[in-house]
């Protein structure tokens, strides 16, 4: 009779050699080199699509090599996985992808789902060392919980790292997350903007009482209002959702998806609508509607849209939702910001100000937060202090400064994109610019006003976490079905991308245009 000790022993040895047999097999696969050609269609710089011939050769452990009609494009290092493409979503990105400051012509598409050896999966976009497991310690944005921000990473279909709308593409290998099997494998290509959604909900989350706008509700507002739906149901909450709209066709699925009420602003006079939300979230995706949100709401603009076009006198608003920056009304209380999902509570060490605010400012700020310290420099001497003197940062978390103070919305601009061209900004990610009334300057523009007399916040969110967002819509499977049959409302081949980007554009015909990729997966 074996005794239950030599029972657990001999366990313990099957488990160690299953491990054993299990990371040779994983090595074998890792460093077995893939080399697949196909044609697809790329994104040019004028907004068209091109028939092109790319070569992906390469694996895990040696890295890609990535050839353009023969020639070589691309070199990727380690840390990336081929995964089969089957359907992958349009959204406003893609769209107005000519008008954003990353290098064309590429293969554009992020909302993307595939499959690795016939299991369905979805990628987060953002290669950062991080996803790729690249000494993800040695970077500050990594091991800080800023992945998304790393200034290393590249984007998936956005920014150097070839996208969905082809055959195959290359995924981080830390941020491939299995389908579960509830959610049907063409929803499954949502999970990038429902993630968004759930995103920008955690950061400015809906009290009790709140009255919640979602305006322009689409392709991503309709995933705002059925995560909005989702998040009230899971921690009993109680708050009204309204979807605001222009088109009639969309009232019925504002409503499907869980908003209690929908406002059609073409029906409605606007001076019954003033100041009547305590939360908007703009997801329009065009500057008119970002100067509606700042009409509509009394107190807080979450802001979902980067479409690169100047609004309301700043330029690179797209780019304070890049890089997850809030505009705040000067207070004592906003120098103590903070990211609200942040597990530990931030310093705020170094603080930017404009040469324009006076010295009686910075005096009492220094009384109200004396464990910081203020910079009052040209914008030309911060961005020199960060390139040269990082050192100086040591209290900071990346090499930025935490905060800063201007007194207009051009010094704003200037603090997010010091150069125009560059994506760098004077400070942190997921930081906030405080915009001060010093009477040095006669606030003239209705955006001031709104910050600096009604006291009207501005907050910016971008990517999710796909492994909360997929456990939302496993735990959802009515919103999951929904979203399958109402939401998605057109799909096309990939040889159609012309016709699909033509009807993913007109609001009368479609909510959300996919594109299946391979037909036999």
């Amino acid at each position: 009779m074996i005794s239950i000790r030599t029972l657990h022993h001999f366990q313990s040895l099957l488990f160690r050699f299953l491990s054993f047999i299990f990371n040779i097999f994983k090595k074998l696969h890792d460093s077995y080199t893939h080399h697949v050609k196909f044609n697809t269609r790329e994104y040019q710089t004028n907004g068209s699509f091109e028939s092109v011939h790319y070569e992906y050769t390469g694996n895990n452990t040696s890295g890609w090599t990535i050839l353009r009609n023969g020639k070589k494009f691309v070199k990727l290092g380690t840390g990336f996985t081929l995964v089969k493409t089957v359907y992958c979503g349009i959204c406003s990105t893609d769209l107005f992808r000519k008008h954003l400051p990353y290098p064309l012509p590429q293969i554009i598409g992020h909302e993307v789902v595939g499959v690795i050896d016939n299991i369905p999966v979805v990628s987060e976009i953002n290669a950062s060392h991080l996803a790729r497991n690249d000494h993800p310690d040695k970077c500050p944005y990594c091991k800080g919980g800023m992945h998304i921000h790393c200034p290393d990473r590249l984007t998936l279909g956005i920014n150097k790292l070839p996208g969905g709308f082809s055959p195959f593409f290359l995924a981080p290998v830390a941020a491939i997350s299995e389908v579960p099997q509830e959610i049907g494998i063409k929803t499954a290509c949502i999970v990038e903007p429902f993630a968004a959604a759930l995103h920008a909900i955690t950061i400015t989350p809906p009290g009790n009482g709140d009255f919640v706008a979602i305006l322009g509700p689409r392709r991503l507002g309709m995933l705002v209002i059925a995560a909005l739906s989702c998040f009230r149901r899971q921690y009993g909450l109680h708050f009204t959702i309204c979807g605001i709209v222009r088109h009639k066709h969309l009232e019925e699925l504002c409503l499907l998806l869980g908003a209690d009420t929908v406002i059609n602003i073409c029906d409605v006079a606007k001076t019954n609508l003033q100041q009547q939300f305590d939360i908007v979230f703009d997801t329009t995706g065009n500057p008119d509607g970002f100067e509606l949100s700042l009409y509509l709401t009394r107190h807080i603009v979450h802001l979902k849209s980067t479409h690169g076009n100047k609004v309301m006198g700043m330029k690179h608003l797209s780019d304070m939702v890049v890089d997850e920056i809030a505009l705040l009304p000067y207070k004592d209380t906003h120098l103590k910001f903070t990211w609200l999902t942040e597990k530990e509570k931030r310093k705020n060490s170094n603080i930017y100000v404009s040469p324009a605010v006076s010295d009686d400012f910075i005096i009492h700020a220094r009384e109200v937060h004396p464990n910081a310290a203020f910079h009052r420099l040209s914008i030309d001497k911060a961005k020199e202090m960060i390139i040269n003197d990082s050192d100086f940062f040591e209290n900071s978390p990346v090499p930025r400064f935490d905060l800063a103070i201007v007194t207009n919305l051009d010094e704003a601009d200037s603090v997010i994109r010091p150069v125009p061209s560059e994506e760098f900004s004077l400070i942190r990610p997921r930081g906030a610019i405080l915009l001060a009334d010093t009477n040095a300057v006669i606030q003239e523009s209705l955006f001031s006003k709104a910050l600096l007399e009604r006291g009207v916040e501005i907050h910016t969110s971008r990517c999710g976490d796909f492994k909360l967002a997929l456990d939302m819509l496993q735990a959802n499977p009515e919103m999951t079905k929904t979203l399958e049959e109402k939401f998605i409302t057109h799909c096309f081949l990939l040889e159609d991308i012309d016709k699909a980007f033509m009807i993913a554009k007109d609001s009368e015909q479609s909510i959300k245009v996919v594109i299946k990729i391979n037909q036999d997966a």
